[in-house]
């Protein structure tokens, strides 16, 4: 990290930990996709934390602002879930930082999927899986549905849920392009699994 860390800066900045990007991007109209962007650059470590927060000033107020959206990203989550989501049904003990910290890091970057990447991907599951299931453009449809809900409206179903993730996979070996999506089905698969050992987990916690 030393290494990587100084070719971002002059000389090594203990109050700066190198970090990799990856930018992937959609294929346009005529077919063209162009390719994948990797960048090294800086994040504050835990001493340029420690630094922000004695020194103030605007850098305070853009920490702020990130623990700000960190937490409104994990409401976001939450309400686009469950259509009876209010005041009245939050539990904030699910919301404190420790909690969202504890969360799967796919889920915690569930928010930063923006509506148009998950169109896009409902567009092409509903161009390429008929042909590749046999099953009907309504059916394939209806499957988008529930993964565009992330499996919310159907938790209890097992059989479906299972059903559902083995036409994920499919449509990922299958798809040109599901490498564009991946964030979206890591999303949806560790998603239908924490469904799935639902009942599991609260048959193990009634037998403590």
């Amino acid at each position: 990290m030393t290494e990587t860390t100084s070719s971002i800066t002059p000389n090594f900045d203990s109050t700066v930990d190198a970090a990799e990007f990856t930018f992937r991007f959609k294929k346009d109209k005529l077919g063209n996709q162009r390719k994948p962007v990797t960048l090294r650059a800086g994040v504050p470590s835990v001493e340029g934390i420690v630094r922000i927060l004695e020194t103030g000033g605007k850098g305070l107020e853009l920490l702020q602002d990130a623990l700000y959206d960190v937490v409104r990203g994990a409401l976001a989550g939450w309400v686009g879930d469950d259509e009876a989501a209010s005041q009245g049904t939050l539990d904030l003990s699910k919301f404190t930082w420790e909690a969202i910290a504890n969360q799967p890091r796919e889920d915690r970057r569930a928010s930063s999927i923006t509506a148009e990447q998950w169109a896009a991907f409902a567009a092409d599951y509903q161009a390429v899986m008929p042909d590749i299931t046999g099953k009907s453009a309504e059916a394939i449809t209806n499957a988008t549905i529930v993964y565009l809900k992330k499996f919310a409206i159907i938790k209890t179903n097992k059989g479906a849920i299972e059903a559902l993730k083995t036409q994920l996979a499919l449509y990922a070996e299958n798809s040109p392009n599901a490498e564009e999506f991946a964030e979206i089905l890591d999303l949806l698969v560790r998603r239908a699994d924490t469904y799935l050992k639902a009942d599991d987990i609260e048959a193990l916690v009634a037998n403590l």
